[in-house]
């Protein structure tokens, strides 16, 4: 019998991060997913995924690499790092409804890091949020927790891309005719495309990151100005 704990440990805490339950509030967004239906981007299964792998796209050449640079930097102990990787991230996040949602997941992550798994590295990251020195996105946050949890660099990326991917496709079922069997099928459709991902944009540097995401920009701005308001903007 095997008594690698630290793996153990590590499988654990990246289910709490991934848990759809962890109580950050993805489950009041739709990452422009409403703003999209509305305006008939989205209607079919189809569509839906392509949203999803557009987003899934667009996180992996910003938030990922953000998230991935926070986190190298937060094991080596260069923290001066994580916070221009926090700074920079927000400085790509031109659509009012990207900031709000990544500055309220962020904090409400780093609310709950210190309540249950307090540290240095925990308590530091929410004090600098306090005191305006760190914007405390939400990427930047996980990139903290899996610090704090013992996850490693692939579960992490990982656990990013799959709350994107799970935040539409939950809001999809309040907001189109689909089944959970549609939406687990989509998800199990995007694993391989992490994988790629991770394995494409995962060594690229803050300096290689961008916005572009034409897609999820305008249905962000389109859910700004739109008449539906299920999901917060």
């Amino acid at each position: 019998m095997s008594n690698d704990t630290t793996t153990l440990l590590s499988l654990f805490g990246l289910a709490q991060l991934a848990d759809s339950t962890l109580p950050v509030g993805s489950f009041s967004f739709s990452l422009g997913l409403e703003g999209a239906i509305e305006a008939g981007m989205v209607g079919t299964i189809g569509e839906l995924e392509e949203y999803t792998i557009g987003a899934l796209y667009g996180a992996a050449e910003c938030d990922c690499i953000a998230l991935l640079e926070a986190f190298r930097s937060g094991e080596s102990g260069d923290y001066a790092r994580v916070i221009d990787a926090d700074l920079r991230l927000m400085s790509y996040k031109s659509a009012s409804e990207q900031r709000s949602m990544t500055l309220r997941m962020g904090h409400r992550l780093a609310d709950l890091l210190r309540s249950i798994a307090p540290s240095s590295l925990s308590n530091d990251f929410y004090d600098w949020i306090r005191r305006e020195l760190t914007p405390g996105s939400y990427p930047i946050a996980q990139a903290i927790a899996g610090l704090t949890l013992g996850v490693e660099e692939r579960g992490l990326y990982a656990a990013h891309l799959y709350g994107v991917a799970q935040t539409i496709l939950s809001a999809s079922l309040r907001l189109m005719r689909i089944t959970h069997f549609d939406t687990q099928r989509i998800l199990r459709k995007l694993a391989p495309l992490c994988e790629r991902l991770y394995n494409h944009y995962g060594e690229l540097t803050l300096e290689d990151m961008t916005s572009w995401s034409p897609s999820l920009s305008l249905a962000a701005s389109l859910h700004e100005k739109g008449s539906g308001r299920l999901f917060m903007n």
